[in-house]
């Protein structure tokens, strides 16, 4: 079969067929120029599609990220056999997903910090982009460099045209008795872009496996710093945000606090969403992550009636700010103790969340009493997720 348009005299027989346009083989569409361009707007369309259903749902971003991966992910890798992304794909995939985790077109935080692991600041959002050109990059890789015992004509034709791009990466595996080309199509020419891009020359062949190509460039992310705390300080403060102990309700709480991205008053002003940017209670000082869950009487008031909850674990007059946001506890307390002094905190500040968004929103004043019913409501629920066995330990 042949593609393109050809110009053939009537006169002489002609045993191929000629197919002008595309062709739809295996679900991917291949021929004229376009092709791969046509196949990725089929799969954009389903991924938007898939995005809207579970955009209905009231999801964490830790749920949003498993409905990536598990998802949305795998209906796009199979094009990424055939066709690596687009530049416009790429951006349009990217503007999909943030657009999916934040319910809207503003990002709250970087998309840097989100690509990060939750051990280095970030919340392990999927980078699907890299995650599809990983895949592609591997597969013509593994099929030039160490699968020539099973030969092909796909591989043969990989070999024919990459070979001089192995050449130019400086990878010795060199055949002269190969027939090259060094006229190579665009598809391939993203092969050496995305090595030399991530900086992967030196990683040996056998060892080019998308999830293990993605962990390596993900492991060159930086861990994301804390204002006022050195680096050892702001690790142990990620850890405790990303603890498998906290629902995964508190862990966004917690590191949406952290890192901004909290609608605040604060936050809304600097946007021009927002005319004040006062606190809404003390109407005085500038609504922060800070303020609201410990400056403001309020706040103060709410942490004296749990005083009783709080013998148990961490007394009241140990709790700092840093106690409060960070999960650091002054003083010398057992990894037990701690543990559930945290997860207080983050109930605090679940409860202060929702009275706070009730003010607001609905001119809805909950008492001190409320909250705390509230936090004791949320202290059951951790208490009836942990096991016999964690108990225990």
């Amino acid at each position: 079969m042949l593609f393109g348009k050809w110009h053939l005299s009537s006169s002489a027989p002609f045993p191929f067929t000629i197919k002008p346009d595309f062709i739809k083989i295996l679900g991917v569409w291949f021929g004229g120029e376009g092709a791969a361009l046509r196949c990725w707007d089929e799969r954009l369309a389903t991924v938007r599609q898939k995005i809207g259903l579970w955009s209905l749902r009231d999801l964490t971003i830790e749920g949003k990220s498993l409905v990536l991966r598990n998802e949305i992910l795998p209906v796009l890798q199979y094009t990424a056999q055939a066709w690596p992304p687009l530049a416009t794909v790429c951006r349009a995939i990217t503007r999909a997903v943030f657009h999916f985790i934040w319910g809207s077109k503003m990002d709250r935080v970087k998309r840097s910090v989100m690509y990060k692991e939750p051990l280095k600041g970030g919340k392990g959002i999927p980078d699907i982009p890299t995650m599809l050109r990983a895949f592609f990059v591997c597969n013509c890789i593994r099929r030039t460099m160490y699968e020539n015992l099973n030969d092909s004509a796909g591989n043969s034709m990989s070999r024919f045209f990459l070979l001089p791009l192995w050449r130019n990466l400086g990878w010795d595996k060199w055949d002269s008795s190969i027939p090259y080309n060094w006229n190579t199509p665009w598809f391939y020419l993203d092969v050496s872009k995305f090595v030399r891009e991530h900086q992967l020359e030196g990683v040996k062949p056998d060892l080019w496996k998308s999830k293990t190509i993605y962990k390596l460039i993900r492991a060159k992310d930086d861990l994301e710093p804390i204002p006022g705390l050195p680096s050892a300080t702001a690790k142990q403060v990620w850890e405790n945000v990303a603890s498998k102990r906290l629902t995964n309700r508190h862990k966004d709480l917690s590191w949406m606090a952290i890192q901004g991205g909290l609608p605040l008053r604060s936050f809304m002003h600097s946007r021009n969403l927002c005319r004040y940017r006062h606190c809404p209670r003390c109407i005085i000082h500038e609504e922060t992550s800070m303020h609201l869950f410990w400056d403001c009487a309020w706040a103060q008031l709410l942490l004296d009636a749990l005083e009783n909850e709080l013998k148990n674990s961490v007394p009241r007059n140990c709790l700092t700010y840093h106690s409060v946001l960070y999960g650091l506890f002054p003083g010398t307390h057992t990894v037990g103790a701690i543990q559930e002094a945290w997860r207080l905190m983050n109930s605090v500040k679940d409860a202060s969340w929702l009275a706070r968004n009730r003010l607001i929103l609905r001119r809805e004043r909950m008492s001190i009493q409320d909250c705390c019913r509230l936090v004791h409501s949320l202290l059951r629920d951790y208490s009836t997720m942990d096991s016999p066995e964690e108990e225990e330990d």
